[in-house]
């Protein structure tokens, strides 16, 4: 069922229905090319002690495709339970539902991406491995429960606290029909490449296993602390040389092809950069 046709129902029945009226926001955290999120305190009583949460909605104007792709995104989330998968909250569906919003737990911390420039001194090899593990153990949730996420890598991935992260960002997840292997997507543009099997982005396919070699690329970034002078980005970029559009697939897909993969993180020792790199190539 549509989401929006069951905002119905009076909010003190239900608490996952946020009032609009009540939602204050307090800054932005991130913006994509059709959505945003805003962090804002849900403070019914006006005075200033409410709870703050993360606010996904459509930026103004975007089209009625974008809107039933937050629908998805919010009917996938509401279904998830794992301590390392972001929260779902609830939404707000006020204005006739054409300003549908996803709420979401506030993790202050920030992305991985984020996090671990900020950290380098902090944390230590073993605490990278026990992120990974989480990050293995939510996308292996994630996959029993039929779905591949298509956008993991550290951006992504969101701090609690030094010893927890979790999975998020469901704007690309796919549920794979019961009797397929596979989700074959039509249109996928501004797709996250960089962090794609060769059969992603050849035949835009995708498995289970995809979800792996994504994993891979998102483990090298957490050995990397998210360093951008060694992203996933710069350093295949630097493989394929100057290239803009589709050119760019073509060629990251030649190199991939070649075998030529990112290179062991500095200072990483021999066994974890193994692994990391049998997860990329059990995603192939």
């Amino acid at each position: 069922p549509d989401i929006v046709s069951e905002t119905s129902y009076s909010t003190q029945v239900d608490p996952s229905l946020f009032e609009k009226r009540f939602l204050k926001r307090v800054r932005d955290l991130g913006e994509g090319h059709f959505g945003k999120v805003e962090l804002c305190r849900y403070d019914p009583e006006g005075d200033n002690t409410g709870e703050l949460v993360a606010v996904k909605s459509l930026k103004p104007g975007t089209g009625g495709t974008h809107i039933s792709d937050l629908n998805k995104e919010i009917q996938i989330l509401r279904n998830l339970y794992h301590d390392n998968i972001v929260k779902y909250k609830g939404i707000c569906a006020e204005d006739g539902g054409s300003g549908i919003k996803l709420i979401m737990e506030y993790l202050p911390s920030g992305s991985l991406k984020e996090y671990l420039p900020r950290n380098v001194n902090k944390i230590n090899l073993k605490q990278q491995l026990q992120y990974a593990i989480q990050i293995a153990k939510g996308m292996a949730y994630l996959g029993s429960c039929q779905y591949v996420h298509r956008d993991l890598a550290a951006r992504n991935v969101l701090v609690e606290n030094e010893h927890r992260v979790k999975i998020g960002d469901f704007g690309l997840t796919k549920a794979i029909e019961t009797d397929k292997e596979y989700y074959t997507v039509k249109d996928d543009l501004d797709s996250p490449v960089f962090w794609y099997a060769p059969e992603c982005l050849l035949h835009c396919k995708f498995y289970i296993a995809s979800d792996v070699w994504s994993f891979g690329v998102t483990l090298y970034e957490i050995l990397t602390y998210c360093n951008s002078k060694y992203s996933p980005m710069t350093m295949f970029l630097n493989m394929i040389g100057p290239t803009q559009g589709q050119m760019t697939v073509t060629r990251l897909v030649r190199t991939l092809e070649e075998g030529k993969r990112l290179p062991p993180p500095e200072n990483c020792p021999d066994e974890v950069s193994v692994r990391c790199g049998r997860c990329i190539d059990a995603g192939t």
